[in-house]
């Protein structure tokens, strides 16, 4: 008798087919960004979409632009660890509000 398949592989298998695969690895990006630079980045700077390895992140204000593009290697260290692959290649920030719901994807 066959053993029955882990949903995880099914669900695997699945993405892969329908081509989303490579889009949910980027989104964890997006859904990741809190834990990959901490609370207090995140409150200040909100990753809202990637775009051909391009992460968009709005920031509050040109002060927190301008020490995120300093700081801009390492977030992409972190983050690409935080995702388990690199996925990110390179950050864009933008001025916007970190705490409203941001899509324009850049």
């Amino acid at each position: 008798m066959k053993q029955p398949e882990k949903a995880g592989k099914i669900l695997e298998r699945l993405t892969a087919r329908m081509g989303i695969a490579a889009r949910l690895e980027r989104e964890k990006a997006v859904v990741l960004w809190e834990e990959a630079v901490g609370k207090n980045i995140a409150r200040r700077a909100q990753a809202v979409s990637v775009r051909n390895g391009i992460l968009f992140v709005v920031v509050q204000n040109s002060a927190w632009l301008q020490e995120l593009s300093l700081l801009k290697e390492g977030v992409i260290e972190k983050v690409n660890s935080a995702i388990g692959t690199d996925v990110v290649k390179d950050i864009v920030f933008r001025i916007g509000n970190p705490g409203k719901e941001n899509t324009d994807g850049g």
